[in-house]
């Protein structure tokens, strides 16, 4: 019996860490469940970062006033999105915006958040090489990359938080389980930044869309990919190195290769030169791989069920809330120029901002199957602006859809007349003249003249838009590159909502330069007529609104601006310096008074313009050397178009001084960069 007792305490000695067999199924699950707790709580703090921006919105409106388009069914001078409540009287509109708070309590405040902007803009220029000139911009100098500064320490913080999970304490020699675990453990991850949806909070930042952190997504993707690798290369290696060929060929292993294989084609598929050139493709790949992925790795290991759930019921979810914003509409196609399509949505009265953006289907031919974003450049019609009722997108033909959008609105089989015939039959009399060509004039006059297309399309939306409150701000400064003017028209819309409100610090934005990059002078034709319209508007405001507009391909000699533009447009045969511009646009602390030449009497040149002489003068008359010790308004900076302005405009901030950023009140940015 004693020796049955002794027999049986031996069985149970404690084995030597050393020689434990490491248990993969045991303790690798833990460590997913540790880095989930990281990524779940960086999300959380980010979230209780953003509750002063909640607040704000919720006071102002803006959280969730544009969630879903609607159409009301009263009478059209009822169902304006802004009541004649809200309007201002004329002597509360004519108020002076009132300088922000100058105590050291917010210069302090303010100087902290200029240092972490200058870190979170700062963008790295690429190599000044010949093979990289294929990355610039039409509006930019040279090319930047992709990511900035503070986007790349957030993917390298992610990459790092990723292999630590996979390498501390794993014996990936002996058995590489643990880096499938946590590449299992990434799919909620990539999910949750791939969604579009904004309710019930953005993923990430509440003051940013889904288009600003799917960098994340991108990123996030490729980590996966990377730690799969190391999954299935070490396992493989190791089957070679003791010669367990039968290892390779089992069942488990097939599995496993075909889902690495499947996740392969996503990332290949998702390499930008694809995402550009083939967009379409790009987009049926992502799903179909990415499915076929889901699939085969759940047969794979019966540990990723417990992952690939949440992801779909994520994913459905976000699918549910988009179709509830689904809307089938009336559209009118109408050909602006050559390169231009206006689209106009009729009976749309509320439940979108300017700036957001939505995704149109045309429900014809072969555009059924695709689906693009197009800025919305108008705000709800109101009593002020006496705007038509809808909303008004512009199209800039830039690849195969686009172009067949702008033949299909000069489809005079589909022309919305309804039942002017008389209409009709004039505009089909001077389309095609008797010698098969028309003079500029002639074309332009076509245009003007054309009654439209009607056809059905689906929208999607809106989604995105500015997240800047442009009432804060004295001053707002508007860069566009090419089409990025829509977002442009769309911020003007916005300054405009808030200054007719009147709600912010004061009365909103008491002055708005626009600078508008493009290559040729037609766009600006074309554009024209609204830029003179909401210039009108602004005079309504006692808003100062002024155009500058740089042609990057100018015609020579170089003509005269538009006549219907303003007498305060400028028109320049040149790209911009954007740095400059910023400095320009920086509001004056009031306690400075610094005379400018014409005030002492100094001549200036004669061969300037009149509007040259007025930029040079409002350079010189501003003080960014950091004497002032006044505090202003601030400045709110808009950047859209391709990559490079935004770029450019981003360093152009984070360059600025501490001192000059703190006497202006401050700087906010927005970007909006057309790439995919």
């Amino acid at each position: 019996m004693a020796s049955s007792t002794s027999s049986f305490g031996r069985r149970f000695i404690p084995i030597p860490s050393q020689y434990q067999i490491y248990d993969s199924y045991t303790i690798d699950p833990q460590w997913q469940i540790k880095f989930t707790v990281v990524w779940t709580s960086i999300l959380a703090f980010s979230f209780l970062i953003s509750i002063p921006y909640i607040i704000h919105s919720i006071r102002t409106g803006r959280l969730y006033s544009g969630l879903s388009i609607q159409e009301s069914f009263e009478s059209p001078t009822r169902s304006r999105s802004a009541p004649e409540s809200a309007l201002l009287s004329e002597d509360k509109r004519q108020s002076k915006t009132e300088p922000k708070s100058n105590t050291f309590l917010s210069r302090s405040f303010t100087g902290v958040g200029a240092m972490i902007q200058s870190v979170t803009l700062w963008t790295l220029p690429m190599p000044n090489l010949t093979w990289w000139k294929g990355q610039v911009g039409d509006c930019c100098r040279r090319a930047y990359f992709t990511l900035g500064v503070s986007q790349i320490i957030l993917v390298v913080g992610y990459m790092a938080i990723v292999i630590s999970c996979f390498v501390v304490g794993a014996e990936l020699t002996q058995n590489a389980n643990r880096p499938g675990f946590i590449a299992l453990s990434q799919l909620p991850v990539i999910i949750l930044l791939s969604l579009k949806s904004p309710l019930p909070l953005p993923i990430f930042l509440p003051s940013l869309s889904y288009e600003h952190y799917n960098f994340l997504h991108r990123w996030a993707g490729r980590t996966l990919f990377v730690t799969a690798t190391v999954h299935g290369g070490m396992w493989i290696n190791q089957f070679i190195k003791n010669n367990e060929y039968d290892q390779i060929t089992a069942e488990k292993s097939k599995r496993g290769i075909l889902a690495f294989a499947l996740m392969g084609m996503v990332v290949i598929t998702s390499l930008k030169p694809i995402r550009r050139k083939c967009y379409q493709l790009f987009w049926i790949a992502h799903v179909m791989f990415f499915v076929g992925f889901f699939a085969a790795i759940s047969y794979h290991t019966p540990y990723s069920r417990p992952w690939i759930y949440p992801c779909v019921a994520i994913y459905a979810y976000d699918l549910f809330v988009r179709i509830l914003r689904y809307r089938i509409k009336d559209a009118t196609l109408v050909p602006v120029d050559e390169t231009l399509t206006m689209i106009h949505i009729p009976d749309c009265d509320s439940g979108w901002l300017p700036t957001q953006h939505v995704l149109v289907r045309i429900l014809k031919g072969s555009g059924i199957f695709e689906s693009h974003p197009f800025t919305i450049t108008n705000a709800p019609s109101t009593p002020f602006s006496a705007s038509p009722r809808g909303i008004i997108l512009y199209a800039k033909v830039s690849g195969d859809w686009t172009k067949k959008l702008h033949h299909m609105s000069k489809d005079l089989s589909n022309l919305e007349v309804g039942d002017d015939i008389e209409e009709r039959e004039q505009f089909l009399k001077h389309e095609v003249d008797s010698e098969g060509n028309r003079s500029r004039n002639q074309q332009k006059n076509l245009f003007d003249n054309h009654p439209g297309c009607k056809v059905k399309i689906m929208i999607d939306g809106p989604y995105g838009g500015l997240k800047l409150d442009l009432g804060n701000y004295e001053n707002v400064l508007l860069v566009g590159g090419g089409s990025g003017i829509t977002f442009i028209l769309g911020s003007i819309e916005e300054a405009l909502r808030v200054k007719q409100i009147g709600h912010g610090n004061g009365n909103g934005p008491k002055k708005v330069d626009v600078v508008w990059v493009v290559k040729d002078l037609s766009t600006i034709e074309s554009i024209s007529p609204t830029l003179s319209y909401l210039y009108r508007l602004s005079k309504k405001l006692n808003l100062q609104l002024t155009y500058n507009l740089y042609l990057t391909d100018p015609p020579h000699p170089l003509p005269l601006a538009p006549s219907i533009l303003t007498s305060n447009t400028t028109l320049s045969p040149f790209r911009p310096e954007v740095a400059q511009l910023v400095r320009e646009a920086l509001p004056l602390p009031p306690s400075t008074c610094i005379e400018s030449p014409l005030e002492r009497g100094e001549e200036l040149p004669q061969s300037h313009s009149q509007t040259q002489t007025q930029t040079q003068t409002q350079t010189q008359t501003h003080p960014h050397q950091g004497e002032g010790i006044g505090h202003s308004g601030g400045l709110a900076v808009v950047a859209c178009g391709p990559q490079g302005i935004v770029m450019e405009t981003k360093n152009a901030i984070a360059n600025l001084s501490i001192t000059e950023r703190i006497n202006c009140g401050g700087i906010a940015f927005h970007g909006e960069s057309y790439t995919l």
